[in-house]
């Protein structure tokens, strides 16, 4: 079992490197993290490994956007 220790040094290394990687990126190698974390330990805290690596706050993923074709819905042929 993976242990607080193990977190921690993770979450030190997002942080490290948070500047050059850019927070898009960190984010989402932590959100892959933590749910593994999740899995393999049933006492693993999200919210502290976030703010561990240096991204603390809401933890949500941007919806992918939908683009409609404005003609299309005029004629009634939208998506």
């Amino acid at each position: 079992m993976l242990t607080r220790k193990v977190f921690e040094e993770i979450a030190a290394n997002i942080q490290k490197h948070l500047p050059r990687i850019g927070w898009d990126e960190s984010y989402d190698m932590a959100c892959d993290l933590a749910d593994y974390f999740e899995k393999e330990n049933p006492r693993f805290n999200r919210d502290r490994f976030f703010d561990a690596c240096g991204l603390g706050g809401l933890h949500l993923r941007p919806l992918p956007v939908k683009y409609v074709d404005s003609d299309a819905m005029t004629k009634g042929d939208g998506v």
